[in-house]
């Protein structure tokens, strides 16, 4: 009677789940609850001033967890570094050495790091100088190739012993298999700035953007710290320090927060206004000083350089032709080459779904509402959109074919790239209308300039559609201004990163207004 009665409630597939489950959890509890003895015990043993290690790894290794005899010394060595436990780290060290013994790769990447962190804060002793030359000898003698992780490791240490030349060859060896992190860049540049190769951390700054890593405090603040070295002068200083301001402005990057905090903390004691501001979206008004940020508009030869690389590498350099024809490809061409030039083309498909789940109906009646909007301004209207919305509500999509020229690709067509293509080659005038942020054709340009310059052409062109709550049409209007790094009536604004928020905030392609810094001469 009970086994039937357990049936009607839990089927057996269910108890099965049920059970696994309640096992995997309590394995996964068992199984966490050892590493934790592991780990606690290693803390405990870092309170004992004087430890004795060879008796603190026999205990570790006595108690369940991941730590085994031949990953102990590498696994010690990490956690201690990670809790900042130098102190007991240089110890454990001691007693590495003192054994003797062929120490593992892990290990000896243990002790790079350790030696790399205590190298950023103070003079690093001769032993232990000795000790990252020797693994960087032994290493590649055994190796003749690291690994990218292992280079990387060694190139930082080498960096705290200002070896820059041997952690040059080591950026080069990594670039073999994989692209240098953030951090070995900037490390190494900040290196060069330390040792006053101004020449030789700007070619490296370069190399770095170009295969998109951009600066990390630890470089900012030594290009910074190397000015201030180098010249006393507060004009001086501020004449120099435009150079870095140009390049954050001509690369329309974004610098960190203690970058910026450490700009405002110069340009007080200079006796400049050194203030965090906001940038106002409806015009690029600064909060503090009033100003506006300028628009930037991509010059002639710079739009026929985007013109020319949209058509050559966003259609004929994609793999469009996987999902269209040549024949469909020619026809929207030869479309574009009659009917252009066009004020607005609109992502039809795009605008469409911004209704979310409702009907082909609610989606035609919504992409009509935007026509509509364009028409009263007496726009050009292009429509890209794709065969099947010919299904949609007849009467609504016959009004917009009235109302705009309209191209529809196949349903099995990439119809993103004719989007985008359609609205450059129609000049410069041309605005676009999708939701779609078009990170996607970014990428497909490969060079940064290009890519920088799609993002300026984006700014200045992009329309943005949503649905208001009660079912309407809310248009967003590009941006009258550039959200870049700028100099304007001897004040220089710029962006920096500020800690990630708590609080959701909606994407709608528009920068991080809110997190600016403001330097203005008094």
């Amino acid at each position: 009677m009970l086994n039937s009665l357990t049936r009607l409630i839990y089927p057996r597939t269910s108890i099965i789940r049920v059970s696994a489950r309640v096992f995997s959890q309590n394995a996964s509890f068992h199984k966490e609850k050892f590493v934790d003895q592991q780990i606690e015990y290693i803390k405990t043993s870092l309170a004992n001033k004087a430890q004795d290690w060879t008796i603190v790894k026999k205990d570790v290794l006595s108690k369940e967890g991941n730590a085994t005899q031949k990953n102990i010394d590498a696994i010690m060595l990490k956690f201690m570094v990670s809790l900042k436990q130098y102190v007991a780290a240089l110890s454990f060290a001691d007693h590495l050495r003192s054994t003797n013994e062929e120490l593992s790769l892990g290990t000896m990447k243990g002790l790079l790091n350790l030696y790399y962190e205590i190298g950023k804060t103070e003079k690093l002793s001769k032993e232990q100088a000795k000790f990252i030359l020797d693994a960087h000898k032994s290493l590649l003698e055994k190796y003749k190739v690291l690994d990218y992780s292992s280079s990387e490791t060694l190139l930082h240490a080498l960096c705290v012993i200002n070896e820059w030349e041997k952690a040059l060859k080591l950026l080069a060896d990594i670039h073999l298999t994989t692209t240098p992190t953030h951090s070995a860049y900037s490390t190494l540049i900040a290196t060069l700035f330390g040792l006053n190769k101004k020449k030789k951390a700007l070619e490296l700054i370069e190399e770095s953007l170009k295969h998109k890593r951009p600066l990390l405090d630890i470089a900012y603040e030594a290009w910074m710290d190397y000015i201030l070295r180098k010249y006393k002068d507060k004009k001086v200083i501020a004449k120099h320090l435009e150079e870095l301001f140009s390049h954050v402005a001509t690369n329309c990057t974004v610098i960190p927060m203690n970058t910026a905090n450490k700009l405002k903390e110069l340009y007080s004691s200079m006796q400049w206004n050194a203030k965090f501001t906001k940038i106002r979206k409806l015009d690029g008004q600064c909060q503090c000083c009033k100003d506006t940020l300028d628009c930037l508009p991509l010059s002639e030869e710079e739009f026929n350089l985007l013109q020319k690389n949209v058509k050559e590498k966003l259609i004929v350099g994609s793999d469009l032709f996987l999902k269209t024809s040549p024949e469909e490809l020619k026809r929207f061409l030869d479309f574009v080459d009659k009917t252009a030039p066009y004020d607005i083309v609109l992502d039809g498909l795009n605008i469409a779904y911004a209704v979310g789940a409702g009907t082909q109906t609610d989606k035609a009646k919504f992409l009509i509402d935007v026509v509509d909007h364009f028409v009263r301004q007496k726009k050009k209207i292009l429509l890209l959109g794709r065969q099947h919305m010919l299904r949609w509500n007849k009467r609504v999509m016959q009004d917009i074919k009235h109302k705009t020229s309209f191209f529809l690709t196949d349903n099995i067509s990439q119809d993103d790239p004719y989007f985008i293509t359609a609205a450059i080659i129609s000049g410069p005038q041309t605005d676009i209308v999708s939701k779609d942020l078009l990170r996607g054709h970014k990428f497909l340009l490969q060079d940064d300039s290009l890519r920088l310059l799609f993002k300026r052409w984006q700014w200045q062109h992009q329309w943005m559609v949503f649905i208001k709550s009660f079912k309407g049409v809310s248009i967003q209007e590009p941006l009258k201004f550039t959200p870049c790094a700028q100099k304007k009536n001897g004040t220089w604004h710029l962006p920096f990163e500020r800690e990630a928020s708590t609080t959701g905030q909606f994407n709608d392609g528009t920068p991080d207004l809110y997190s600016w810094i403001c330097l203005r001469h008094k």
